[in-house]
């Protein structure tokens, strides 16, 4: 799966995992846009095809809710709400099951904590 890290969600160990596992992965960094506003990196991500991966939930929520066309969008919660962290699953490893499914992606949006395998 092509994967588009998110500024908030980018990490170097994170991209490595996803790698290792497969995946194809951008950061903003790489694509030229580091701090743009998340509008900005949902379309570069739609117009190259690549998932986006955030931890910013509400923002990316609002512009999914906009009817903003895109090839997916992968949410993950890191908050002090422990209702909705992911426990004992790392997001490499959801989106790696996540991939395997005959879900559609493109075009919807997943919240990863709510998988569980």
């Amino acid at each position: 799966m092509r994967i588009y890290l998110d500024d908030c969600a980018y990490s170097k160990r994170l991209k490595r995992q996803l790698e290792l596992a497969g995946h194809q992965v951008q950061t903003p960094f790489e694509a030229g846009i580091p701090g743009q506003p998340d509008d900005v990196h949902l379309r570069y991500a739609a117009q190259y095809k690549w998932v986006l991966l955030t931890y910013n939930a509400d923002d990316f929520l609002h512009l999914h809710k906009q009817s903003v066309m895109h090839n997916g969008i992968f949410v993950v919660y890191r908050d002090a709400d422990m209702t909705k962290a992911i426990r004992g699953r790392h997001p490499r490893s959801t989106v790696g099951h996540l991939a395997a499914t005959d879900l559609p992606i493109v075009g919807h949006i997943y919240v990863l904590n709510d998988w569980q395998w």
